[in-house]
């Protein structure tokens, strides 16, 4: 039988906030309820932004929440070779080409007038990419998958059924010689074994370009599980506008790690009410099935109970 595995995959271009917590707690909470594999990853793929004092804080921070891992945590750029393969598989199909536009550039490409829709919806694909990919690109050249044209169907464990059509050949490999993350979580999802995928649902339409990639390599797609997001009082993501949401902020206002977990058991409908939980409680009393398709509004007087507990 085989495995069945989650992996944890922060990125360390930031401190994590309630949001992270919430994510990573709820992916916890599945992995011990159905007896999956979890393995962590730090997927720090974005360069100059990546700061190793957040890889640090991220194994502080985890532990500080009673989350565990089966592995070595994995760091993505000190081995690239699950995506530089995965990448020149997808070039020798003839189902990526490199293009120098930019994305403002795509989309101005896309919005002219043309003879038909379906022509439209590409008139910036070279009509044959493997000439086109026998001339060397430029260094401002990105590499695009050739993306389905029709709507792809993404089956998740939460919100069911999506419908979800991009009309856009999607970067796949920049000009900083680096993988973009559409092919690098799948890269290492595959080279993992990751059976299981949660995460937040701004991921939902990730799912349908990530679906096509392991379609093109005929590859098993993983189950995913899309969770709500949090946001602000204003209904909109958390962001420095909504204050200091970072764990540390919290941390280093005593508040214990029990008053976040049972902030983040309150959104998933485990109580009734805010009061404290230990890790094993939550796991305990999580169900998937209750969660909301909503985002989940981090209300002042939620703060006001933290920071008071």
């Amino acid at each position: 039988m085989k495995v069945q595995r989650t992996r944890l995959a922060p990125s360390p271009t930031g401190s994590l906030h309630l949001g992270n917590a919430f994510s990573f707690l709820c992916t916890y909470a599945l992995a011990m309820q159905n007896k999956w594999d979890i393995v962590l990853r730090i997927e720090d793929i974005d360069g100059p932004r990546k700061k190793s004092e957040h890889i640090i804080e991220t194994y502080e921070l985890l532990d500080w929440l009673q989350i565990s891992w089966s592995n070595k945590a994995r760091i993505q750029t000190e081995n690239l070779t699950p995506s530089k393969s995965l990448f020149k598989s997808i070039v020798s199909k003839n189902l990526a080409y490199h293009c120098s536009l930019t994305r403002s550039e795509m989309q101005h490409a896309m919005s002219a007038p043309h003879k038909a829709n379906r022509e439209s919806t590409h008139a910036t694909r070279p009509t044959d990419i493997n000439s086109h990919n026998k001339i060397s690109p430029n260094n401002l050249s990105n590499w695009r998958f050739v993306s389905n044209l029709n709507k792809t169907n993404v089956h998740d464990q939460i919100s069911g059924i999506n419908r979800i059509a991009y009309r856009q050949d999607f970067v796949i490999w920049t000009k900083e010689d680096m993988p973009a993350y559409q092919l690098a979580v799948v890269a290492d999802d595959h080279d993992q074994e990751i059976t299981e995928v949660v995460r937040g649902n701004d991921l939902l339409e990730s799912a349908s370009w990530q679906q096509q990639l392991y379609t093109a390599m005929g590859w098993e797609v993983p189950r995913w599980y899309h969770l709500p997001l949090i946001a602000g009082h204003d209904g909109n993501r958390l962001a420095k506008r909504h204050g200091d949401t970072k764990l540390t902020y919290y941390k280093s206002k005593g508040v214990p790690a029990e008053s976040i977990i049972g902030l983040i058991a309150y959104w998933c409908r485990i109580t009734s009410k805010l009061t404290p939980m230990s890790t094993v409680d939550f796991i305990n009393g999580f169900d998937v099935n209750l969660l909301t398709m909503k985002s989940i509004i981090y209300k002042k007087e939620e703060e006001l109970w933290l920071l008071d507990s």
